[in-house]
């Protein structure tokens, strides 16, 4: 899983014309910030998670506790047995009913924590959708001031020729006129 950490240590190379380091630094820190907010919710979820597992299994020792009482009340003399049966019943029903609501209350709690955090993870699609559909935007306006950067030029040297003859034909080809830019958007789908 990506941290922020990660984002924040990204180094990327200078080209020339290439995007203004002041607003990318300036987006990254944003982005740390809030995937970071992110990455500790995503913490805090994971370990009430883990704490509600913890209160389940408790509660499961318990039934198991008030089994092994109920199995000893049995053993014991019928006047003690009817008495105890009737405790134990009463224990087992509270138990079970405490039991019920307190699992009934954790699986509320697990429901609204895996909500919140298919909430956040959403949000984080949303967020990275826009983000690849800027960048895409922003590829595609390079690209194309690229173009227009080489019909500037080819018009230009196409004007230099017009005015100059030549006596003999030049036997090289002409230079490229056209840039390529190759730029490759490295996406997360974790």
């Amino acid at each position: 899983m990506l941290r922020p950490i990660d984002i924040h240590q990204m180094d990327f190379k200078q080209v020339f014309r290439g995007y203004n380091k002041e607003q990318v630094d300036d987006f990254l820190s944003r982005l740390v910030s809030e995937y970071e907010t992110l990455y500790q919710k995503n913490q805090e979820l994971e370990e009430q998670i883990e704490e509600l597992k913890s209160q389940v299994k408790r509660y499961t020792s318990m039934e198991d506790t008030l089994q092994e009482t109920l199995a000893y009340v049995k053993d014991s003399s019928s006047e003690i047995k009817d008495n105890a049966e009737l405790i134990a019943e009463r224990i087992i029903d509270e138990a079970k009913l405490q039991a019920d609501e307190i699992l009934l209350d954790a699986k509320r709690r697990v429901a609204d924590e895996i909500r919140q955090a298919e909430e956040a993870l959403a949000f984080r699609g949303r967020v990275r959708r826009r983000l690849e559909t800027q960048l895409t935007q922003l590829l595609e306006e390079v690209k194309l001031l690229y173009d227009y950067e080489d019909e500037s030029a080819a018009a230009s040297a196409s004007r230099n020729n017009d005015t100059k003859t030549f006596e003999h034909s030049v036997s090289a080809p002409p230079p490229e006129t056209s840039k390529q830019v190759d730029l490759e958007v490295q996406t997360d789908d974790d």
